[in-house]
Parts: structure tokens; sequence; C-alpha cells
């Protein structure tokens, strides 16, 4: 993607693991258009303050950290990651709605192809959500709570996700309310935890620094103004909305003709609803897990041949 600026800050975490900022810089700064041309890379100093905002995915770090000794270069690693979570999300996918065509339109689609090209940690990220669901629809209730626990790890904003699932394995009485609460517990903890490694600058700072402005985020005021808050949601969903509509098209389609998916389609609304509050961005690619878990039950409540896979 001409545009992706997030992976040249992931390959500077790679590299600070064994190199200074000050000897990465120039490195990163020069490596493409995209990064000479960012206000935001203009000196050593803003580059470390920029990196706390990426570290909060420490175990996509250290996936492409592990690929990278293999003998490809970071950006090379980067993309392999992102290609073969985009292929595995495929292989998840088959076996779930036992349609190849439809999982090859699926999966095609703009909205969600397009995290098999970008440099960031969505791919991996979406491919372990849709991995856990499937676990957790065939009742494999240990896998799918640890894999939801482990993508936490690779997008922290996953909590969210993890404590509407537990909800709805409490409320179905899969999960006793006890251990539902532990594990809500452990998801708090575990996002705090990281956060805190990470150095991260808090919600306020994040949100004004992608929505009001400020080019550095290190020097963030740490409040929101109603009014700012209000303008940003505006926006986003001026934006967001017309991606959205198909994918609420199909959530409909999948609800009136199939009951055995409501649950599922409603953790999705509730957790798009309650990310896109948090963090009302345009871009979709934070949702691709929801219109993968959208499409597979509009599929699985259209097409016969699904009942072989439930």
């Amino acid at each position: 993607m001409p545009d992706d600026f997030d992976r040249y800050i992931y390959e500077a975490l790679v590299r600070s693991r064994y190199q200074s900022v000050e000897t990465i810089y120039p490195i990163i700064k020069h490596e493409s258009p995209r990064a000479e041309a960012s206000a935001v890379l203009d000196s050593p100093t803003h580059l470390r303050q920029l990196l706390p905002l990426y570290a909060i995915r420490p175990t996509y770090v250290d996936v492409l950290s592990l690929v990278s000794r293999s003998g490809f270069s970071i950006q090379q690693s980067i993309n392999l990651v992102s290609a073969l979570s985009f292929f595995r999300i495929a292989i998840v996918l088959l076996p779930w709605t036992c349609n190849p065509l439809y999982c090859a339109l699926l999966l095609i689609t703009p909205a969600v192809l397009v995290i098999g090209r970008l440099g960031t940690p969505d791919a991996l990220s979406a491919l372990i959500v849709i991995a856990a669901f499937w676990a957790l629809t065939q009742d494999r209730l240990v896998s799918g709570m640890s894999l939801l626990i482990l993508s936490l790890w690779i997008r922290s904003d996953n909590a969210l996700l993890v404590i509407a699932a537990i909800g709805w394995l409490v409320w179905k009485r899969k999960l006793p309310t006890v251990w539902g609460s532990l594990l809500a517990l452990l998801d708090i903890a575990m996002v705090l935890f990281i956060h805190h490694e990470a150095g991260n600058y808090g919600w306020a700072a994040l949100f004004r620094y992608s929505f009001v402005g400020g080019k550095y985020p290190a020097e963030m005021p740490s409040h929101v103004s109603m009014l700012e808050c209000v303008r940003a949601f505006a926006t986003g969903l001026q934006s967001l909305g017309p991606q959205l509509a198909p994918w609420i098209l199909l959530g409909i389609v999948a609800w009136r003709k199939d009951s055995r998916y409501r649950e599922i389609l409603t953790v999705v609304v509730m957790c798009v609803v309650a990310h896109f509050l948090l963090y009302p961005s345009p871009e979709g690619r934070y949702f691709v897990w929801a219109y993968l878990l959208t499409g597979i039950a509009c599929i699985n409540s259209t097409d016969k041949n699904s009942d072989k896979a439930q």
C-alpha cells in the first residue's frame, strides 16, 4: 500500500532491540517517500516518542523479529506475516463454511483484502480472532479463550472483544460466572500491563493525536473536550458509515435467516460500537474480524452445505 506508514515504525521497534534510535532514525527516515514526507519523523527524539504508540502490540513485534532472523529483511518479514495470516484466514474459513467460492468472494472484497497488503498487525489479529470464534462455536472453550487472550498481545483493543465473548459464554452457561469474572479481570490486567510496559501515553493523548491535531504524542494535553469528541465521531462516522453498509446488510440477512448466529452478531455489533466510541477512526481495517464473522454468518445461514460444518 503506497500510503502505509505504520510498517516503518514497526521496523523501528524491531531494530530498537539491538540498535539505538539515533542509528535507526536515518534508516527509517529515508527508507520510503512516505517516511521522508512525514513531518512527525523529523528527528530521532520524535521517532522515540512515536514508538510507545506501537509497542502495545508486543507479540506482533516478536513475530516480526523472529521471521527477520530467518534471512528476510524486516520489511519482507512484515509483508510475509500479513500475507501468511491472510492465507491462514482462508484455511479457517473453508471448513467453517464448506463453500470455497463464497469464502473466496468474501476474502477478495476490498475491505478484507487490504489487511494482507498492510504492514500492520490487523491480519494476524483477525486470524487469531476468527480461529478463536471457530473454536468457541465448536465448544472448544479452552482453545477459544486461549486464542482470544493471545490476541490481546497482538492488538490490545481486542480487550473489548474478549469481555464481550466472556459475557456471551456466561450468558449461555457455557462458562461459570466465577471463571468468567476471573478471565475478565485477567483481560483488564493484561491490557494495563502491556500499556505500562510500552510506556503508552493513555487514551486522551492517543485520541487527541489521532483526531484533534498535533504532531508529537508525548506533547499532547491529557484531556479531550466533549466538543472535540463529537467532532471526531461525526467525521469518523461520515467516512466509516458507507464502508459498514454492505456488512450491515449481510448481518441483517444472517440475523433473519438463522437464529444460530444472532448471539455472535450481537457480540460483533457491541464490540464495533464500543471500539468506535473509544476510537472513532474511519479506517475499516480495525473491523476486518467483524466483517469476516458477519460474512461467515451470512454464508452459513443461506447455504445448505454449511450445515456439514456445524
